[in-house]
């Protein structure tokens, strides 16, 4: 009954929200390469539970995890095992203001 044809308008719009989150996202990430921040990781859902899938690619790997409502991207400073020194400028946190500023906005201004 109802159930039944709501179902494509709920998979209609669960589609949506993934497309937006991967696009904001991909925001961060971008800005983050163009201004020389390392990007560790690029992952799709929630990091709660099991990867489903990954694979590395450069220096990034790229991963998708069950719980799809979320994404992320991780930088060196979200890390203390990374091999990235913590003087390095592939770091977040050693950007200059106007970069860190423009990686942390690209998300939204993408949406």
């Amino acid at each position: 009954g109802d159930i039944a044809r709501m179902t494509p308008a709920v998979l209609i719009m669960l589609a949506l929200i993934s497309i937006l989150i991967i696009a904001h996202e991909l925001g961060h990430f971008y800005v983050a390469k163009w201004c020389g921040v390392r990007v560790e990781r690029f992952g799709f859902g929630l990091p709660i539970g099991p990867v489903l899938w990954s694979k590395k690619v450069g220096e990034t790997e790229y991963c998708i995890h069950p719980f799809l409502f979320g994404g992320y991207v991780s930088f060196p400073d979200d890390s203390p095992e990374s091999p990235v020194p913590p003087d390095s400028i592939e770091r977040f946190e050693n950007q200059p203001l106007l970069n860190r500023a423009a990686i942390a906005l690209a998300g939204i201004t993408v949406n």
